[in-house]
């Protein structure tokens, strides 16, 4: 049924006819149910478990982190301090450094393990889509809506989402969240209605923030909203202590794949991995374990 504001609320139709002596339809009795809060449910339960086939069949980067060296060490007890609060969390780091896995023991070892964590690279998604990719759009928002969309606020509800290169955000993307993070609601595109969202919100960039908000590219109140927690990831030449232990890591993961074979990364030729000079980052370390 469409509302007066334009938008639709799901209703269950039930009709019995009534007839006359001879079997002729006289009139109709129909009693309607409201099942907008179950069709909710059930298309967020259908997109988290499209969320869950798609992390599934995505080849993690690591099973867990690997690493023993101080700056990760001292990164990861900070990541432990802060998951077990609500707090929105910033992570700064090079690409390929790890920040979504960071994200992801954050999200493991809080309270909201137990629901979605949702991720959304914003510099892979177009300008014209971001408020329906974030938010979620009713039937005939715009052209090409044939139907209504959950975004990923609410997929994530009651989970985390994970908002990559948030630097990359258009502003006026930026004003939306800042509302969401203040408000804890949404409104979908081509909605004037409020709805409540209970989302953790990690955010990571490879930018400089402090320097965008000085150049007036980043909203100065969203990016201290943002980094109410803000952890740095270290780059790989920064813990070169790391990549022998990397080094194994990948050689027994790729190992396993038809066609290869490894007894495992021999004494001698660890001492040759360690001396890396440039701007390595595990990204680059997985790369090159994984040639031929």
């Amino acid at each position: 049924m469409r509302r007066g504001d334009g938008t639709y609320r799901w209703f269950l139709a039930r009709s019995n006819p009534v007839r006359d002596d001879q079997g002729q339809i006289i009139r109709w009795y129909v009693a309607c149910t409201d099942i907008d809060d179950r069709k909710t449910a059930e298309e967020r339960l259908q997109q988290e478990n499209v969320v869950l086939r798609e992390e599934v069949d995505r080849a993690s980067m690591f099973e867990e982190i690997v690493g023993a060296s101080p700056t990760l060490t001292a990164l990861l007890s900070r990541a432990c301090k802060v998951a077990g609060s609500d707090s929105t969390v910033l992570i700064s780091g090079e690409t390929g450094t790890g920040k979504e896995l960071v994200a992801r023991a954050i999200h493991r070892r809080s309270r909201r393990a137990s629901r979605a964590f949702v991720a959304l690279n914003s510099a892979a998604i177009p300008r014209d889509l971001i408020a329906s990719e974030l938010f979620g759009h009713e039937k005939g928002a715009f052209t090409g809506a044939l139907q209504r969309r959950l975004g990923r606020f609410e997929v994530a509800d009651g989970g985390t989402i994970f908002l990559d290169e948030i630097g990359e955000l258009p502003p006026e993307a930026q004003v939306a969240l800042l509302r969401v993070l203040q408000e804890r609601e949404i409104e979908r595109v081509g909605s004037s209605n409020p709805i409540a969202v209970d989302v953790r919100v990690i955010a990571a960039t490879n930018r400089d923030l402090t320097a965008a908000v000085a150049d007036g590219t980043f909203r100065e109140d969203l990016f201290y909203r943002l980094s109410v927690f803000p952890l740095d990831m270290p780059p790989l030449r920064e813990r070169r202590e790391d990549i022998p232990m990397l080094v194994q890591y990948f050689i027994s993961r790729y190992a396993g794949r038809p066609g290869r074979g490894s007894d495992g990364l021999a004494s001698g030729h660890s001492t040759v991995c360690s001396p890396i000079r440039g701007p390595e980052t595990c990204a680059s370390c997985r790369t090159s374990s994984s040639g031929p």
